[in-house]
């Protein structure tokens, strides 16, 4: 589950969209719904983050446990390193510590990390009832704070033979290089519904996101996102490439964010009031 998400990185947009696009609509989007908006998109993204961060590593650890590859991972550059504790293909639970060190490493996907990332597996990545639980330690990603705990659990396999993984982000606090703070909160299924016989190729991965998030942005402002039509994720591509989902915040119109319908481009759709804003993502 590599980059599976950029979830709400395109609800930044909204600000120019409006103003831009719509002079007289602009005063129907207060401070506080565009702010949630970006701290939802940041959260979603750091978080996404954190998520790739672990997949790879726990892909890395059923190699290597079983005896066939080392931790080491282009992906990660130099940055990473990686132990597993107990190092062996018998013992469980496990726990991985992926340290990115104590100052800022730029690794291949231009992000800058630094901390640590510790985490505890229950059994193989890819067996049904796997649990992970990850733990943040100090972990900065290019200069934001992420704290908070993260489970991802293997459900198993749908009627259509899919792997199923429920993921959870309770407490999350960011904190800004500015030193502002956020909370968040996500809970959803991704579904892996293609790419997974190609374990060389990540980039041909696709995942179907629902699910809900909530939290309250820096300015006090609380807010909630409401996936309505699964995001469609391809990890070979930049951005989300089919989907619809809802942005709410009291005393504010709710946004309603359409991805698509499957091309891998950068063009979509908001809605705020029955008005449509054609817009290209970031």
């Amino acid at each position: 589950m590599k980059k599976i998400f950029y979830l709400l990185v395109v609800v930044v947009t909204i600000t120019a969209i409006v103003i831009s696009c719509k002079k007289d609509k602009a005063d129907e989007i207060k401070t506080d719904n565009v702010l949630a908006a970006q701290e939802n998109a940041l959260a979603q993204n750091l978080f996404d983050d954190v998520f790739k961060q672990v997949d790879n590593a726990s892909r890395k650890m059923d190699d290597s446990c079983d005896g066939t590859k080392s931790v080491s991972d282009a992906l990660w550059g130099n940055c990473a390193t990686v132990t597993i504790a107990p190092f062996d293909a018998v013992t469980w639970p496990k726990t991985v510590t992926v340290d990115f060190g104590t100052t800022n490493c730029l690794g291949t996907d231009l992000r800058n990390r630094r901390g640590k990332l510790i985490y505890t597996v229950s059994t193989w990545y890819r067996d049904s009832g796997c649990t992970i639980i990850v733990t943040p330690n100090n972990f900065y990603i290019n200069d934001h704070k992420v704290e908070g705990t993260k489970t991802v659990i293997n459900q198993g396999r749908n009627n259509d033979g899919y792997l199923k993984y429920s993921v959870t982000v309770n407490n999350a606090l960011v904190t800004k290089p500015d030193g502002t703070t956020f909370t968040w909160n996500t809970s959803r299924i991704h579904t892996w519904v293609a790419g997974e016989t190609s374990i060389l190729n990540p980039y041909d991965d696709v995942y179907l996101i629902d699910g809900t998030a909530n939290g309250v942005a820096s300015d006090g402002g609380a807010f909630n996102i409401t996936i309505n039509t699964s995001l469609d994720v391809l990890v070979g591509c930049r951005w989300i490439r089919a989907g619809v989902l809802t942005l709410s915040s009291t005393g504010n119109p709710d946004v309603i964010v359409n991805y698509g319908s499957g091309d891998c481009d950068a063009n979509a759709v908001a809605t705020v009031n029955g008005v449509d804003y054609s817009f290209v993502m970031n």
